[in-house]
């Protein structure tokens, strides 16, 4: 996910490592943080994999030299399978799809449509595992009457933010069908729209 994110964010623009940090603390939540530790040794590999480079930035004369990071040819390759790889379902789906959402606007229709679609199954079977418990719990009684009644609520929240994650998901991918493809994505990854390319 981390290097799906910093591909995602260098083919946006070139970048600091800093700037990489900052933007992936606040994408991930106040909770959940990345350390340099972790990101700059995971720009080195890009690096070494010819993925990303980095340049020296012109500063100031006797500043200290700053490095920055921007995507390559093979890296923008990376980027597209990754947009395009299945999501795996598991405890990271959620954040791994928000990822991928950020990043919609570098990849066409029909990869956006198939994440979409993707995820709607994700959560659907996220549904049908609440209430299936919730059936389990009605049905067999396991727990004091209190207890049980307060499982019931549990289910029923959970239920209910699934269901709206569900309305959400469905609404953007009618929205996507509906769609004309007006746009490609260009070399630095925007998509382009094809009135203004023919008018220039």
């Amino acid at each position: 996910m981390y290097e799906l994110f910093i591909l995602g964010e260098l083919t946006a623009g070139s970048k600091h490592g800093y700037v990489l940090q900052d933007i992936l603390k606040n994408a991930m939540g106040p909770f959940r943080q990345i350390s340099a530790g972790t990101l700059y040794p995971l720009l080195t590999r890009l690096v070494r994999q010819g993925l990303i480079r980095q340049r020296p930035e012109n500063g100031r004369a006797g500043a200290r030299e700053r490095k920055v990071y921007e995507i390559t040819d093979a890296g923008r390759a990376r980027f597209r399978a990754l947009m395009e790889s299945p999501l795996e379902y598991g405890a990271e789906t959620e954040l791994v799809f928000q990822c991928k959402l950020v990043y919609f606007r570098f990849v066409p229709k029909e990869v956006r449509l198939a994440c979409l679609e993707q995820y709607l199954r994700f959560l659907r079977h996220n549904w049908k595992h609440v209430d299936d418990c919730e059936f389990l719990l009605n049905m067999q009684l396991p727990e004091p009457e209190a207890q049980r009644v307060q499982l019931l609520r549990v289910f029923d929240r959970r239920k209910r933010v699934i269901a709206a994650d569900i309305a959400w998901v469905e609404n953007e991918l009618e929205r996507t069908r509906a769609e004309e493809e007006d746009g490609e994505a260009n070399p630095g990854g925007e998509r382009q729209n094809r009135t203004t390319r023919e008018g220039e």
